[in-house]
């Protein structure tokens, strides 16, 4: 199967060219696709400096749901790896571990969970896994789901709520050593704290309306 690593980015300046050097490394990725998402800095700049990595800039912030999408319609692979582009620790090995379950026909989805990495994201995921950004699944599947330009980080939570309304099957990856930057860290304080505040409104929105559907 074909696959396209597809990493949106907003204002990663400084940390994304390393997570493109580990995809660039990984003989199971056949493309790789960055979504600059509005992007203030340079990151567009940043990834175009790394051979072989195509770069969208899209002229205004689609949120991570839209910038996912796409990235999703500039390929035609059959398998779609999506990647935080602040990643720290990341490795070919890691790349390829999430991609088998899927590309194999194992699973339809693969979730990438961080584990010994830093305590603040391992205990963020040990509680809240289904959130994770890491993620190998089938473009067909996720370009099937509903209001991805909307969804902005509730995307996680959609994503998985189409996998499981189809009964489709789906396989959690430890990623040992694997971390990010918290927000707070790459923002500042207060600056962060509103981030995550979004992020969570965000989730919560798509959260609810799904129960006001049901």
């Amino acid at each position: 199967m074909k696959t396209a690593a597809i990493i949106p980015a907003y204002n990663e300046e400084g940390r994304i060219a390393a997570v493109l050097r580990t995809l660039t490394a990984a003989a199971v990725v056949d493309e790789i696709i960055v979504v600059n998402d509005g992007s203030t800095d340079g990151t567009a700049a940043a990834a175009a400096s790394v051979p072989g990595v195509q770069v969208v800039t899209l002229p205004h912030n689609h949120g991570k749901g839209g910038a996912m999408r796409q990235g999703a319609m500039r390929t035609e692979a059959d398998v779609l790896l999506f990647l935080d582009a602040d990643l720290m620790g990341l490795t070919a090995h890691h790349v390829h571990d999430l991609l088998a379950p899927v590309c194999s026909g194992q699973s339809a989805m693969a979730m990438g969970i961080f584990k010994g990495g830093r305590l603040w994201t391992d205990m963020a995921q040990y509680f809240a896994p289904a959130i994770t950004g890491q993620r190998a699944i089938r473009r067909e599947i996720f370009l099937q789901i509903p209001n991805l330009e909307s969804v902005g980080y509730g995307i996680e939570l959609a994503i998985n709520d189409y996998v499981h309304s189809l009964g489709l099957t789906r396989q959690d990856v430890t990623l040992r050593g694997v971390s990010h930057p918290m927000k707070e860290e790459k923002l500042g304080w207060a600056k962060g704290a509103a981030s995550r505040y979004r992020m969570y409104r965000q989730m919560l929105d798509f959260y609810l309306s799904r129960r006001k559907k049901k």
